[in-house]
């Protein structure tokens, strides 16, 4: 084995740990982002839950109807609360 072939130690040293502040935020920003995805599926729910009529429709059907009567943007109904709940649990 020649020398020009070892390989240098990998550095263990870390960065500081992040601030409780900071880690306040991106954990919140992490929830944030994650609701944004979750609440047409959340908004499906609801409606199969509350109406008889989305419930006879199922899953795929009322996405169709929401989205043809309400346009695409319905889907996310009410998504600021839920990012203020998130937001705030975090």
């Amino acid at each position: 084995m020649s020398l020009t072939n070892r390989q240098q130690p990998i550095s263990t040293s870390a960065a500081a740990a992040p601030g409780l502040l900071q880690q306040v935020g991106m954990a919140g920003s992490a929830a944030v982002i994650t609701v944004s995805f979750i609440h047409p599926i959340d908004v499906v729910k609801t409606r199969i839950q509350v109406s008889p009529e989305y419930a006879s429709l199922g899953m795929g059907g009322t996405v169709k109807r929401v989205v043809s009567n309400e346009g695409a943007l319905a889907m996310w109904k009410g998504v600021n609360a839920a990012w203020l709940r998130e937001a705030s649990y975090t």
